[in-house]
């Protein structure tokens, strides 16, 4: 038996029934070398390592999926996975009823959101991965079809819709250069070519193809404080060819979204308002900050700040927003004197523009009292600036 043949054998007894009652004995996700002897005993090293590998893993999981205590991953396709709340987001996108074809699909990450009301098969070169993908499915109670092939191969003409995600380590190394994904730009337009309503998922900093900038939406997604990914919609699933969209989903799956085209001037406040905005990494990754200030009547403190500013809150989540209380020197003395006077004995300071080292400049301010507030140490127009607020 070949060394890929006997991997595949181990990953069908991985997903089945013995393997599920052996990684329910453990309450804990790392095995004590006792433990670990012993399965080797009565497994073999190849299926005690599984097994092993399985409950760090699923632990690990737990952050991206709610069900990951029945699932099952490897290192990079865990890594890869979108995970469930983007995965379903994603998914309203694409009718009910269709027929969808999910490339790359890697453990199942969003195939296993794309199969809930259509009929799914998912496509991956790796066949460890595809049977990952289908018990993965099954957990979420999906029932879906996997096969084991080149993504460039797949008659995309038979499906309704399809979804892609270019392995971005073709070559050993993670990269964003389109050209060494796989399937590679020339492959991805021949696959659009046979069938145009497509979206297809990319790393944030990814620069998509001239042609693609008027032919799809680029839309740059954020959650948990970070830009996860960027998707280039085309044909039918997108209502606005050639726009940028912004889009932030918290945990709950609500999602704030900023949509725009064309370019846009700089607009600089005159002063600092009662409000101050953090642009998230969504709007930071699709270059709209200036966009969202015009259609917010915002703007920016200084021209290469990237704080916006204003005179009311916003109801979204695609900035951080702050209650200005006031603007105060940076002195220390000053604001240790300030602090004490208003109870404030906690404090969330950030640091842009200048050349300051936060857990120094926080270490002495010397604070005493219940209270909590944000100092945002920033240039401004009027000079460098503590602006002493509230996270709203």
């Amino acid at each position: 038996m070949s060394a890929e043949s006997a991997e595949i054998e181990d990953l069908h007894w991985l997903v089945r029934e013995e393997a599920a009652e052996i990684l329910a004995t453990f309450p804990k996700p790392e095995l004590s070398l006792p433990q670990l002897s012993q399965l080797r005993r009565e497994l073999g090293a190849e299926r005690a390592t599984l097994i092993a590998e399985q409950l760090e893993l699923r632990q690990r999981g737990q952050t991206k999926f709610s069900r990951a205590d029945e699932m099952f991953f490897t290192r990079v396709g865990l890594e890869q996975a979108t995970d469930e709340v983007l995965a379903r987001y994603k998914a309203k996108r694409f009718a009910a009823g269709i027929q969808i074809a999910d490339l790359c699909c890697g453990v199942g990450g969003d195939l296993l959101a794309l199969a809930a009301g259509r009929t799914a098969t998912g496509v991956d070169h790796s066949p460890q991965l595809a049977l990952l993908a289908q018990a993965n499915c099954a957990a979420y109670g999906q029932r879906i079809t996997t096969e084991s092939a080149d993504a460039a191969a797949v008659d995309l003409a038979t499906y309704d819709a399809w979804h892609g995600d270019p392995d971005r380590r073709a070559t050993d190394r993670r990269t964003t250069q389109l050209d060494s994904f796989s399937p590679s730009t020339e492959q991805l337009v021949g696959m659009l070519q046979q069938n145009p309503n497509a979206a297809i998922k990319l790393a944030p900093a990814t620069h998509a193809p001239e042609a693609w900038l008027a032919a799809a939406e680029l839309e740059w997604i954020s959650s948990r404080r970070e830009c996860r990914q960027l998707v280039a919609w085309f044909g039918d699933l997108t209502p606005q060819p050639g726009s940028r969209r912004a889009t932030h989903v918290d945990r709950d799956g609500v999602a704030h979204s900023f949509v725009a085209s064309g370019e846009t001037a700089l607009q600089v406040a005159a002063e600092v308002g009662a409000y101050v905005m953090e642009p998230g990494p969504a709007l930071l990754a699709a270059e709209l900050v200036d966009h969202f200030a015009i259609e917010h009547q915002l703007g920016r403190l200084l021209p290469r700040s990237v704080y916006l500013t204003g005179d009311a809150p916003l109801a979204t989540s695609l900035v951080a927003q702050f209650r200005v209380r006031e603007l105060l020197p940076i002195d220390r003395k000053s604001l240790t004197k300030k602090l004490r006077e208003q109870g404030i004995g906690r404090v969330e300071l950030k640091v842009r523009g200048l050349d300051i080292r936060p857990e120094s400049f926080l270490k002495k301010l010397k604070l005493a009292g219940d209270s909590v507030a944000t100092i945002i140490l920033t240039p401004t127009a009027s000079g460098n600036r503590a602006i002493l607020c509230d996270r709203v």
